[in-house]
């Protein structure tokens, strides 16, 4: 019988006994009717004793439990007649404690009179918010001359586990220099996780600093030095040339190499440093045949290049024979360029021989000459960045093609070092621009040339259809390995050889 019919019963009984009291009108004897009420009161009282319903904690509230928290209901207290009976309480429920969603849970108690039974609502429920880790730093730089690069960032969560694909990322103004990356993510449940990334961004490049002239300059002793300076620029800053601060003393009255330093910096404290070597020396250039360069050495020389017909198949061959050379060029289109590249890639010397091979048009003045080398330097420097100081005249320093302009190589001989560059003739000719007219003639002149007791500059050109010289080169090579000669590029540190000037 369920209690709730019992409870209706007893109500009942309550009922009779208060009308049976009020219709006695005449009592005949006290004794009896309080005798009949008393029967009727104890009747009651134990008929409620009997139907009394256990008492279940909280049973009216519904029951809230964390995903993934529990494993079981943990049975609520419960009393029954004022004696806690809640180890006789079972429970039967279809909750699944690792899904979210609602659920109910029913209660039997043993009774006197039967089980009591009594629902309880379950709800399990994920209150836990998702957790966003970000890569990298929380605080970070980034240089305004690129752009922002994410580090990245994972999201897990206790019930949806990876939410990483549902993050929302919203980017916050701070000032001109710094902004804010906000991460916002939400899982199924509604629980809300946000992470913020600070981004500064800052100056981290240093000016661009270019020197006037060369960075490695040679003037008389006793003469005067002028400083050329530098120009400064920054990309934030603008022109920095005023900021520029030189360091360094050169002292023309005593020989030696000394160094000037040019520093700046910019606004934000990056700094560029450069430095320029000036070297003073005692006399003029005179004319060298090798005697004081490295005995037995012999430097292949190749002007008039690079050609597509001639130039790979010399940088083959000098591959082949692991041997370095140098190679006076002239200028070049974009086939050229590429074979220039590859000649600094494979360790040999790329020297100037000039924009031009004009004799008219170069030898002009000595401003003509210095803007036909200057042109051709800037030129490769910016096709390969190698900066190169190693020239050679076109016709050597002893050419009568520029007498149209009485003098002027006895003053470039003198105004090319001191601007820093190093020139060169050659003491052995192979006479491929001129009277060799086969590989054998090449071949001939170039070893009858060579001598155990100076440096050998051997002259050749690589122009196009030149092929005695190709046909010649393997064989030169051989004879010089074979007879102990060794082979060598051109450098900075190699003495000049040079001819006697007749202009």
């Amino acid at each position: 019988m369920e209690l709730y019919m019992l409870e209706t019963i007893v109500v009942l009984i309550v009922a009779i006994i208060v009308t049976i009291v009020l219709k006695i009108k005449k009592v005949k004897k006290v004794g009896i009717a309080l005798g009949t009420l008393a029967s009727i009161l104890i009747i009651t009282l134990g008929t409620t004793f009997l139907l009394e319903k256990p008492i279940i904690n909280n049973i009216n509230q519904t029951l809230n439990l964390e995903v993934g928290q529990s494993s079981s209901i943990r049975m609520p207290k419960t009393l029954y007649h004022s004696k806690d009976v809640t180890n006789t309480v079972k429970a039967d429920s279809n909750v699944d404690f690792n899904k979210v969603g609602k659920y109910e849970v029913k209660y039997e108690v043993p009774t006197l009179i039967g089980t009591y039974t009594a629902n309880q609502a379950v709800n399990v429920v994920d209150t836990t918010s998702p957790e966003i880790i970000l890569n990298g730093e929380q605080t970070y730089n980034q240089s305004y001359a690129t752009e922002y690069v994410e580090p990245g960032y994972t999201v897990t969560d206790n019930y949806d586990k990876d939410l990483t694909e549902k993050v929302q990322v919203k980017k916050e103004e701070i000032s001109e220099n710094a902004y804010n990356l906000v991460y916002t993510v939400e899982d199924s449940s509604g629980n809300k996780a946000v992470k913020t990334r600070k981004v500064n961004i800052i100056d981290d490049i240093p000016p661009v600093m270019t020197l006037n002239g060369n960075a490695s300059m040679q003037i008389l002793l006793n003469s005067k030095y002028e400083e050329k300076g530098a120009i400064a620029k920054d990309d934030k800053d603008g022109d920095l040339t005023s900021k520029i601060e030189i360091a360094g003393n050169v002292d023309t009255s005593k020989i030696g190499t000394y160094t000037v330093t040019y520093k700046v910096a910019d606004n934000s404290g990056n700094e560029t440093t450069k430095t320029r070597k000036v070297t003073v020396y005692k006399k003029t250039v005179q004319a060298q045949n090798g005697i004081n360069g490295k005995k037995g050495v012999i430097y292949l020389t190749f002007d008039d290049g690079p050609t597509t017909s001639i130039t790979p198949q010399i940088l083959d061959i000098l591959k082949e024979k692991n041997v370095k050379a140098t190679f006076f060029i002239i200028n070049y289109d974009a086939n050229g360029e590429k074979l220039v590249q590859r000649e600094i890639a494979e360790g040999h010397t790329v020297g100037i021989h000039g924009y031009s091979h004009d004799y008219k048009k170069i030898y002009q003045s000595i401003d003509t000459y210095m803007n036909n080398i200057t042109k051709l330097q800037e030129k490769i420097k910016k096709s390969t960045g190698y900066n190169t100081t190693i020239t050679r005249f076109p016709g050597g320093s002893s050419n009568t093609s520029s007498r149209y302009n009485p003098g002027i190589m006895t003053k470039l001989v003198k105004e090319v070092p001191s601007r820093g560059y190093k020139y060169f003739d050659w003491n052995v000719s192979s006479g491929d621009a001129g009277g060799a007219k086969t590989s054998q003639d090449v071949y001939n002149n170039v070893i009858r040339g060579l001598s155990k007791n100076r440096a050998n500059v051997v002259l050749m050109h690589d122009f196009g259809g030149n092929t005695k010289t190709v046909n010649a080169l393997k064989d030169i090579i051989d004879y010089g390995l074979n007879n102990g000669y060794t082979f060598s590029n051109i450098t900075e540190s190699t003495p000049m050889v040079t001819h006697n000037v007749n202009n």
